[in-house]
């Protein structure tokens, strides 16, 4: 070989060498930050599956306390109607034991309605009250002459 050939021969070696070099650089630099990106990109995967988590926890959480909120007032609602029915049962008896009461007080003497009730007195002929007379001279009153 020839000194001009291997100082070729160097010279080239020297340059692959080099631009072997340089892209290794470059390919690792790019691994590199590859890497940190993948980083980033895995925790900001778990973030998300952590926020998706707690979403659909929060969901059924919620989901839960509607079902129970809309069963206890299906319930109120339901005790509401039957108070509601009972109330107006009672009415009409009220009512009606009212009306029964009236027909036997009209059937039933005065004297009798006094024993029984005695607050309650109905008077068909009220009696009228004169007003004294405050000229009429009393006898032994001791107030006279």
């Amino acid at each position: 070989m020839s000194v001009e050939f291997s100082n070729a021969y160097q010279e080239i070696l020297l340059d692959n060498l080099m631009a072997i070099i340089k892209q290794n650089f470059v390919f690792q630099t790019q691994l590199k930050l590859a890497e940190e990106t993948s980083k980033a990109k895995i925790e900001l995967q778990a973030k998300y599956d952590e926020l998706i988590k707690t979403k659909s926890n929060v969901y059924d959480t919620t989901h839960e306390e509607k079902t129970r909120l809309q069963g206890a007032l299906n319930d109120v609602m339901k005790k509401k109607l039957g108070l509601e029915k009972q109330l107006q049962d009672k009415d009409v008896k009220i009512i009606s034991l009212k009306e029964y009461i009236a027909k036997l007080e009209t059937v039933v003497p005065q004297s009798k309605l006094k024993k029984i009730n005695p607050e309650k007195i109905i008077d068909e002929k009220p009696e009228k009250q004169t007003a004294p007379d405050l000229f009429a001279i009393k006898a032994n009153d001791g107030s006279s002459f």
